[in-house]
């Protein structure tokens, strides 16, 4: 599973790198993806249901909450359970994008048309990230810190593609310059963490095609 997640993460490298340098082409093939598929655009509407908007600051020390930890394997949990036999279809795409042997700028397309398999079952599995949200008492922000912390933990390379900033990217006219991703913090992990997280190596682990695809 890490080796997969490292392969995904290199091919989302070169193509964020190959559309910086300014391919028309790959950015015609994401709008047209876009523009297909209404449910994609449903992205930034759903997530406005979340009632906790606010921006997230960690603290300074990087360290997760027991109840954090908690919070995510919950969200995480119904996030599964909702994309229920559409649950191959995300296993199946992340699998075919790992599995790329050249990376090129056609790659971060491919990425977004791999929603044609998962349009409803994403759909889906979106909104009951936001129920389970909205339970929990989280805003994105501070749920895509504690996924972020804890994948980093676990020494668990993931990423996660932010599908509502690049379809408002595309809807503006402007250029993607590469996957927008959710970030990644950077620095020590602290020891705690990684205490709380290795109970949830394997669930995380079997969680990994529902992140990258912003879940």
């Amino acid at each position: 599973m890490k080796k997969l997640a490292i392969g995904c993460f290199a091919v989302l490298v070169v193509a964020g790198i190959a559309i910086a340098g300014g391919s028309y082409y790959a950015y015609m093939k994401v709008k047209s993806t876009v523009q297909q598929f209404a449910q994609l655009g449903q992205a930034s509407q759903i997530e406005r249901g979340i009632r906790a908007q606010q921006t997230y600051v960690a603290p300074a020390t990087g360290e997760l909450t027991a109840r954090q930890v908690e919070q995510l394997m919950k969200v995480l949990t119904l996030v599964r359970e909702s994309a229920g036999q559409n649950a191959a279809a995300f296993q199946r795409n992340y699998q075919a994008l790992a599995e790329k042997k050249d990376a090129t700028v056609v790659d971060m397309p491919a990425l977004v048309s791999a929603y044609r398999d998962l349009a409803s079952g994403w759909v889906d599995a979106k909104k009951a990230q936001v129920d389970a949200l909205n339970a929990a008492g989280l805003s994105l922000s501070e749920y895509r810190w504690i996924r972020a912390e804890a994948y980093r933990a676990l020494d668990i390379p993931f990423f996660a593609v932010d599908y509502t900033r690049l379809v408002e990217q595309v809807k503006s006219g402007s250029l993607p310059g590469g996957v927008p991703l959710d970030a990644v913090p950077g620095g020590a992990v602290p020891p705690r963490n990684k205490t709380l997280l290795e109970p949830h190596r394997k669930q995380l682990a079997d969680y990994l095609p529902f992140v990258a695809f912003g879940l």
